[in-house]
């Protein structure tokens, strides 16, 4: 323990000594297995009685659904929890104080990334048990889970981490809470609707917009791979690949070269290779923009 960064041992002894930590756990995975068990009192119970045949799909759908609620509660949770982290130590005026320490700003900026994402990483492996209900059905591997399971560490750090940076630039808790969410709703839902924007203009080539849609038809590969940023389009592809639900990548990425065919074929692994480039260059810029004396680019945050 005595290796282990300071800043993130001082959050993790915060969040585990108080009560709100024990409810949180309980009242998470007592929704989660009161989900499950209507599911399987639906799926088994109800449909033996009403009908001669049951239903075992119903057992990946559910898995499904509680995989859902957890993507959406890292979603919903990690910006507000990392939005503060730094931006809180400033309005204390404690800042300062920890900057005039041995401890480096990068340490201070993974120290704080890590203490703010622990808990929605704790809820995500105490929910495994609950998950693993589908086991006796089939359907769902101990592979899937544990591909599941980084899904949510990945997408809580890459989340995370543009938390983390706005917690640097802007002075206050509020604008970097709003900042944070912001750029998550632009990472997660503005690039696909951009994406279907330009395939909706494709659908009018042939009434004036051909050449311009030529245009784009050129570069939709290279249009293609700005997903692979996106965690929505990842855990979609996560789940078309164990339980065969949701929907399937654009079909003709494959015929738009060899890059694109190779990502076509390795989507997830691609997808959480490039979000974790990206949450380490955003950990890296926070890290610099917390060090004293440097130049401040990102004034229009300061006021």
């Amino acid at each position: 323990m005595r290796y282990l960064n300071p800043v993130y041992k001082i959050g993790l002894k915060q969040s585990a000594r108080t009560k709100k930590t024990v409810v949180l756990l309980l009242v998470y995975n007592f929704l989660l297995a009161g989900l499950g068990l209507l599911v399987f009192y639906l799926t088994f119970d109800r449909e033996g009685r009403m009908r001669e045949n049951i239903a075992y799909s119903g057992i990946l759908t559910l898995y499904c659904v509680m995989a859902a609620m957890e993507f959406v509660m890292i979603l919903l949770i990690v910006p507000a929890s990392t939005a503060g982290a730094v931006a809180g130590e400033r309005e204390k005026q404690t800042l300062d104080i920890l900057l005039s320490t041995k401890i480096t700003p990068f340490h201070i900026v993974t120290g704080k990334l890590a203490a703010s994402i622990s808990m929605v990483i704790l809820l995500a492996v105490s929910s495994m048990p609950v998950l693993a209900i589908v086991f006796s059905i089939g359907g769902i591997t101990l592979s899937d889970m544990f591909t599941f399971l980084l899904l949510l560490g990945v997408t809580a750090v890459y989340i995370g981490s543009i938390g983390i940076f706005f917690s640097v630039c802007c002075r206050k808790t509020t604008m970097a809470t709003v900042c944070a969410y912001l750029a998550m709703l632009v990472v997660v839902f503005l690039l696909p609707v951009l994406l279907f924007f330009f395939e909706f203009l494709g659908a009018f080539s042939n009434s004036g917009f051909s050449g311009l849609w030529d245009v784009m038809n050129s570069i939709r590969g290279k249009r293609t791979v700005f997903l692979l940023l996106n965690p929505l389009i990842s855990f979609v592809s996560m789940l078309h690949d164990q339980a065969g639900r949701g929907i399937t990548l654009m079909s003709s990425i494959g015929s738009e070269g060899r890059l694109m065919y190779f990502l076509s074929n390795h989507w997830f692994a691609a997808s959480m290779i490039g979000q974790l480039l990206v949450s380490g260059g955003m950990v890296a810029l926070s890290a610099w923009y917390l060090k004293p004396g440097r130049k401040q680019i990102f004034f229009w945050f300061r006021k």
